[in-house]
């Protein structure tokens, strides 16, 4: 029994490998958007079976935008906790760059901090890899919003990594509604509304199995 459960959190710490990168994502403010307030509630899957929830809310003005992001997943087998991930993240952005991120993570038990502030020259970010400047108009992981993810590096709110990522239509795409998302040891898809909102988002882990957020009913 305790061999089986061991290898079992063993397959499901690949898991936190795809949750790294489904911090925060904060999109850029619209005109016709102006004070306004969105949410997504999304049921989070792995093979099928619900693991938890994984909330954003984001209010905007013309200008600036505000992101709150709440992750809380619980895995078990016959019942019994084999591994736990906890993520809470709050982003400032103005004029569709990132300007502030404080983000926590318990990744099964490890804990981590992000923390990013932009100064004049460089968006200063801390983590467990060390400190960086990071010039330009920084972007993160924003998936809700596929405008923002055509930026050739998308900062993690996990791990601090400014990394390289490539964004395409998939072949099948109806108007754009289905993207992949694809970077180093990161295989992402994602799903759209007809008016562009985010409706689901699909990967693999390390292990192969299959990591799915549903839009919550």
């Amino acid at each position: 029994m305790t061999h089986f459960i061991d290898s079992a959190r063993a397959r499901y710490l690949a898991v936190g490998v795809l949750l790294a990168v489904c911090g925060l994502e904060p999109a850029v403010p619209r005109a016709e958007d102006a004070f306004s307030r969105h949410e997504w509630h999304f049921d989070v899957l792995l093979d099928g079976k619900p693991i938890g929830r994984h909330d954003f809310i984001v209010t905007d003005t013309d200008d600036s935008a505000e992101v709150v992001s709440r992750a809380r997943f619980l895995v078990t087998v016959l019942h019994i906790p084999v591994y736990r991930y906890e993520h809470d993240d709050h982003e400032r952005w103005r004029g569709g760059c990132l300007v502030q991120i404080d983000a926590t993570t318990s990744d099964n038990g490890r804990r981590t901090r992000v923390h990013g502030t932009g100064a004049a020259t460089a968006f200063e970010v801390s983590g467990p890899q060390g400190t960086t400047a990071l010039s330009g108009c920084v972007h993160s992981f924003a998936y809700w919003d596929p405008q923002l993810l055509m930026a050739p590096r998308l900062l993690n709110a996990q791990t601090g990594e400014y990394q390289p990522v490539h964004v395409a239509r998939a072949p099948d795409a109806a108007a754009g509604q289905h993207y992949h998302l694809d970077g180093k040891h990161l295989h992402i898809e994602l799903w759209y509304g007809a008016r562009g909102e985010w409706r689901a988002l699909e990967s693999r882990t390390a292990d192969g199995r299959t990591l799915r957020y549903e839009i919550h009913s």
